[in-house]
């Protein structure tokens, strides 16, 4: 009995003896990363993107490792391929560090002169995103201590869709309103699916038209792929006398800006919903829409008789 004990002893006495070598020739500040809590759980929300940047929020899961507590703070830098892409500085309220796993919420801009390519290039190779955190923490019997983390993430930043007008199509010209048919391609570079679930557009036709139209239904854009949507669309024409001796008249090209707004949903676990804004510019040939409409009419007529002789000879 005497014996266990004493070889009991003389173990805890080499555990102790180790753990005070290790603890004395290990330097502080790397002592202390052994105890960072780590991130997992990535997942980006409330995206939002226009011409210039693209805001959203990353929440990320941070669990503590045996002795470190609840990150009070935190200043952060991700890169991608080497390039700083987004940073900050984020404090946390004690409400927000309850539970067993703590949920920061980090703010993040981007900007597409800088992102755009390199998020592509992501989706191409699948590259992580490096991360770097200083974290404050505070350590019982220990006190508030700095936490330095560096750490690859399996983070995907959602890469901006293409958007191109490649047809309008007018449906009914009159004499001071016109119904017409935009249709957008959009390009999905990402590796998932999205719906469009709305799609808003606002475009004047020089100083002769404004047009306003909505999505009529929810497309499903595939992973990779290149999607026609159709937007139905109304507008007013000012002064319209005036305007139709212009068209006949004068410029057939009229030049546009287009303001679209739209709601993206991935079918993703780790991306939110994303909202765009964006604006276009470009001309349509007013008169060879109206040629088009004229000679689709004329078609149409055509069609109806014909079916209307069919139909008396098989009566």
């Amino acid at each position: 009995m005497k014996k266990g004990l004493k070889i009991t002893l003389l173990v805890l006495l080499v555990l102790l003896v180790a753990g005070g070598i290790f603890f004395a020739l290990t330097p502080t500040r790397k002592l202390i990363s052994f105890l960072a809590p780590d991130i997992d759980h990535l997942r980006v929300t409330d995206a939002r993107i226009n011409e210039q940047t693209a805001t959203m929020n990353l929440l990320a899961e941070v669990k503590p490792s045996l002795l470190s507590g609840f990150v009070d703070s935190v200043e952060y830098e991700f890169s991608l391929y080497g390039t700083p892409i987004a940073k900050g500085k984020k404090t946390f309220s004690r409400a927000e560090q309850e539970g067993k796993a703590q949920v920061l919420k980090l703010p993040m801009t981007m900007n597409h002169n800088v992102t755009r390519e390199l998020v592509r290039r992501q989706v191409r190779e699948g590259g992580k995103v490096q991360a770097h955190l200083e974290a404050y923490s505070d350590l019982p019997l220990v006190g508030p201590r700095e936490f330095d983390i560096n750490q690859d993430l399996d983070l995907i930043i959602p890469a901006l869709p293409g958007q191109e007008l490649i047809d309008v199509k007018i449906n009914d010209f009159g004499l001071d309103n016109m119904a017409m048919t935009m249709t957008l391609l959009i390009d999905n570079p990402n590796h998932f699916d999205f719906y469009v679930r709305r799609y808003d557009v606002k475009m004047q036709l020089k100083d002769h038209m404004f047009t306003s139209g909505k999505l009529k239904k929810d497309y499903l854009i595939k992973a990779q792929s290149k999607t026609p949507i159709d937007i139905v669309a109304t507008s007013d024409i000012q002064k319209p006398v005036k305007t139709a001796f212009k068209t006949i008249f004068g410029d057939k090209d009229w030049p546009y800006r287009m303001v679209t707004y739209s709601v993206l949903e991935p079918k993703s676990d780790v991306v939110g919903t994303v909202a765009m804004d964006n604006v276009k510019t470009g001309s349509i040939n007013v008169m060879q829409q109206m040629k088009k409409i004229m000679k689709t009419n004329k078609a149409q007529k055509k069609a109806e008789k014909e079916q209307k002789k069919q139909e008396k000879k098989e009566s």
